[in-house]
This record gives structure tokens, C-alpha cells and sequence, in this order.
């Protein structure tokens, strides 16, 4: 099976090299590497040709001028890729040895499969694995044996982010009809909407437990973490009129408890206190109400 890495890169090089080099070492080979670069300079570009000399595998640059932003810019990747399996890379994270080998030999087990993703490795700046706070990860998105043996439905794997934001291998038909929405619909919640997309739509979402991929932590990503991503993605699940069950351990229950906090502080700091004063009294934030991150929380909106 033919496989494309589509790369998203915006000025950072030095994470980009490492990303490609953990291409270009797989035990399964891709077909194609495609970076399609945001950056204001040309320092990716240089690097590209540097490694278009030392490997036999296709990489394709595309530079954008002026920059797409997220959205577009994984959009002309998927289009562009011509392998029948599409891999999505951030720039800052790496893919483990054999993921390929693993994801590969998981479709070719199962044809029915339409999208397969393992564990995740959070390594910081430097690349240190934190093995602690990879084991939390993996718990807290249900990545873990007990979810390879009791699997989650397609809406409750995208919903509650099992599926994860890249690292993943789908199936090419599956980027010919589900893209990603543009900022001015979702905001900063592009890959959570994704995965909440596929769910919706019921593709066959496979998790593994196994590791295939290193997500590191670096100060733009906790950046990005503070922008409006968590109340999007609360929004979304709103919006779309999904209605939890009455359990408390229901995935729709359990991904609004979790996101109503910050959907909160950045529905406050959005200005929109309306909502916020919705998502405070809601069911899914109830009980935290007389808490003292509750009573916090109430101070910024009124603040």
C-alpha cells in the first residue's frame, strides 16, 4: 500500500528536520513526504533540498504565499497526496520507528478499518520522553489495553479525542469527503473537529495499544492550548445535538464535564459572557460551581 506523510510547517525547521528524519527511518518506508510551509522565510524550503539529496523518497514542497493558515493548509496536503494511506504530521511531532509498519499491517488485517492511531509518547523541547505524563495521556483519551479489547464508537472516539490530533493513518477516500472546517466556523478547534467529524459520520476509528508516535510539548503548543479551542469544541458537541445519557461515565457527559471549565475562562475572555454564564450553570459544570476554581472561574466572567 502506498503511503503519503503530509507535513503542515510554519518557521520552525529545526523541529521540521526531526520530523522528517523520523520519516525517513521507518521500518515501513512511505511513498511520498509533503510539507506544505507557512513560514515567513525560506529556511524550510533549504532544508527540504538538503534532504531531497540524501533520500530516495519523494518529498514535494509546497510553499504558501501568502500563508493558508491550519485549515487550508492540511486541506492542499490531504488533496495533494496521491498514496492510498495519508498520514498527518505536525511539524513538531515525530512518528515512533515502526508506526507505519504497525498501522499498515492493522488495514491489511482488516479492510473494514478507515482510520488507525496508537499511544502517545509527550516528550518536551529537547525530545525527553516524560513517561509519567505519557501514561496520564493515554488514560485520560482512553488509549489504553482496555479500549483495544472494549472499543469505543466511532462518535465516542472522535468525540472524546481517542482519536488523536495527527499521527494517525487514514484512508485516502476518507480525506476526499471530510475536510478540515476553516477558523471563521470552528475557531481554533480544527483538529478536535476533524476527529468529531469522522465520529459523526461513523468511520471505523481503530485504536491500537501500541505507541506510534512522540507528541512533544513546546511553548507554541501550550499557546495554542490557551486560545478558544476548548470552548469551540464544547460548542460543537452542542451544536451538533448530541445528548448524553444519563450515566455519569457517558463520553458525552464525560468531554463536556471535562471541557466546560475552560470552555468557561475562554468564553469569558472572548468577551461572550452569555455563554459562559450558560456552560456555568449547565449540568456539565454543576457541581464545581462552589468550588474554589468555580468561584474563580465566576470572577472572570464578571471581571
Amino acid at each position: 500500500m502506498k503511503i503519503s506523510i503530509c507535513i503542515p510547517t510554519y518557521n520552525r525547521p529545526d523541529l521540521l528536520k526531526e520530523a522528517i528524519n523520523s520519516c525517513i527511518e521507518q521500518t515501513y518506508l512511505p511513498d511520498e513526504i509533503i510539507v506544505c510551509d507557512d513560514s515567513t522565510n525560506d529556511e524550510s524550503k533549504l532544508l527540504i533540498e538538503s534532504f531531497q539529496n540524501q533520500t530516495h523518497i519523494n518529498i514535494n514542497y509546497m510553499k504558501n504565499n501568502p500563508p493558508l493558515g491550519q485549515a487550508a493548509n492540511v486541506n492542499k496536503l490531504f488533496a495533494t497526496a496521491k498514496g492510498e494511506k495519508i498520514v498527518l504530521l505536525h511539524d513538531d511531532d515525530l512518528l515512533i520507528k515502526t508506526a507505519l509498519e504497525k498501522m499498515i499491517s492493522t488495514f491489511e488485517a482488516d479492510h473494514s478499518i478507515d482510520a488507525v492511531y496508537g499511544k502517545q509518547y509527550i516528550i518536551n523541547e529537547d525530545g525527553v520522553i516524560d513517561e509519567k505524563h505519557s501514561e496520564h495521556l493515554n488514560a485520560y483519551y482512553f488509549r489504553t489495553s482496555y479500549y483495544s479489547e472494549n472499543r469505543l464508537s466511532p462518535l465516542e472516539a472522535g468525540m472524546v479525542q481517542q482519536f488523536p490530533n495527527d499521527c494517525y493513518m487514514l484512508n485516502k477516500a476518507v480525506i476526499n469527503k471530510v475536510h478540515y472546517r476553516n477558523k471563521s466556523q470552528i475557531g481554533h478547534a480544527g483538529d478536535f473537529d476533524f476527529g468529531f467529524q469522522l465520529g459523526v459520520q461513523g468511520y471505523n476509528l481503530h485504536f491500537i495499544n501500541e505507541y506510534t508516535a512522540k507528541y512533544r510539548i513546546t511553548k507554541s503548543s501550550v499557546a495554542r492550548n490557551g486560545t478558544d479551542s476548548g470552548y469551540q469544541a464544547f460548542k460543537i458537541i452542542r451544536q451538533a445535538g448530541i445528548a448524553g445519557k444519563s450515566k455519569k461515565t457517558d463520553p458525552v457527559n464525560v468531554v463536556l464535564r471535562r471541557k466546560a471549565p475552560v470552555a468557561i475562562l475562554q468564553a469569558a475572555k472572548k468577551g461572550e459572557k452569555k455563554e459562559a454564564l450558560n456552560i456555568y450553570f449547565s449540568k456539565w459544570h454543576r457541581s464545581s460551581i462552589l468550588t474554589l476554581g468555580g468561584m474563580r472561574r465566576m470572577v472572570n466572567i464578571l471581571f
